[in-house]
């Protein structure tokens, strides 16, 4: 396999895409070491799915290879401590680096449309793994997620 090269641009937003070895259905029955296992990074947007996590996530000095190296392997250590071997998680995962506002939005409308996109739920303010209830708070998530679907759907978000 070829060794796969990333940019590494400190102080940058990146959208992430990262998901379960045979896509199991493992993280929202172990929310607790899903958040316990991020290393003082802060994500942004985010939606934990049964099989997949969406994020945006600021690498700060870091590098986000690093970062989701980390993340991966405390993950799996303490879910094969609580349920025995195997593997958690596919090689690899999907970045992108958030270019302006505009991509930042619409990667933020992506993360908490895809609950809905994946039949979990009608609306996706009834998912409750999701920062969507936090930015609604804030106003910088709307109602009219529902009516903007397939236009949300439709670009490329790695998955």
């Amino acid at each position: 396999m070829r060794t796969l090269r990333r940019y590494n641009f400190k102080h940058r937003d990146y959208f992430i895409t990262v998901v379960t070895y045979n896509r199991r259905s493992v993280l929202v029955d172990n929310l607790s070491m899903f958040w316990e296992s991020w290393d003082r990074c802060r994500l942004g947007a985010w939606v934990v799915l049964p099989d997949h996590f969406h994020a945006i996530l600021n690498v700060g000095d870091g590098a986000l290879s690093d970062i989701m190296h980390r993340f991966k392997v405390r993950y799996s250590r303490r879910y094969r401590d609580a349920n025995g071997s195997g593997r958690v998680w596919q090689n690899r995962f999907w970045d992108h680096m958030i270019r302006d506002e505009d991509d930042f939005r619409s990667h933020i409308d992506y993360i908490h449309y895809n609950p809905m996109k994946h039949s979990l739920v009608t609306d996706p303010f009834d998912y409750e793994h999701s920062s969507i209830h936090k930015y609604a708070e804030q106003g910088y998530c709307e109602r009219d997620l529902l009516s903007r679907g397939k236009e949300i759907v439709n670009g490329k978000y790695g998955e």
